[in-house]
């Protein structure tokens, strides 16, 4: 398989992302400062900026162990590095409350902490075009939760 070069420009503080396993699909990704994580959403800096090569773009996910270890939520789910950004890549996040819990709750991160894994995906391109009509189908306009719980 050949390999695709992604630049990579590491901040002051900044760790190299790495593979746990040459075979892993993401690089874990690490905070470059200590911050405090509250209930509401906090950039953290990942302590690099990227260029992914033209027709591709990065993601920004929690690693697997965030969420079934930790209060760590990423509230907007995945974080698109586009192929054109320069700025340093950041991941947000915010500290989940337990319903059971009225005081606020943080979680702390370490400079040096693995809080976030990244991903290389390849660039679809696509035109969208107005139409009057869709297609018929089974589903139709149902949505959420139309097919039942089990």
């Amino acid at each position: 398989m050949k390999m695709i070069d992604v630049k990579i420009k590491l901040l002051d503080g900044g760790i190299m992302p790495t593979k746990a396993h040459n075979d892993d699909a993401a690089w874990d990704c690490y905070a470059r400062e200590d911050t405090t994580v509250g209930t509401a959403p906090v950039l953290i800096g990942l302590g690099f900026m990227i260029e992914p090569p033209k027709g591709y773009y990065m993601e920004i996910v929690p690693r697997s162990s965030t969420g079934l270890k930790t209060r760590l939520r990423q509230p907007n789910s995945v974080g698109i590095i586009d192929n054109n950004y320069r700025g340093e890549v950041k991941a947000m996040y915010e500290t989940k409350v337990n319903c059971d819990c009225h005081h606020k709750l943080t979680t702390e991160i370490k400079a040096g902490d693995r809080i976030a894994q990244m991903i290389l995906r390849k660039q679809e391109e696509a035109e969208l075009v107005e139409v009057d009509e869709l297609s018929e189908t089974e589903r139709g306009a149902n949505g959420f939760g139309s097919t039942g719980v089990r």
